[in-house]
């Protein structure tokens, strides 16, 4: 699954349940929108590390 952080706005995919972001450590998730579902694979298709 694509989440998205309704803080800081990080997308991450994960397996399994997700209680907060990874990044900011806030618990406001939510499932990904398709099109930052697309927008994330795609960066990591060109293997950007800066997300």
């Amino acid at each position: 699954m694509t989440y998205a952080c309704e803080d800081c706005g990080f997308l991450f995919c994960r397996v399994g349940a997700v209680k907060e972001c990874p990044s900011c450590e806030k618990p406001h998730i939510r499932l990904a929108t398709e099109e930052e579902a697309d927008r994330l694979q795609k960066l990591l298709e060109q293997g950007n590390t800066n997300l």
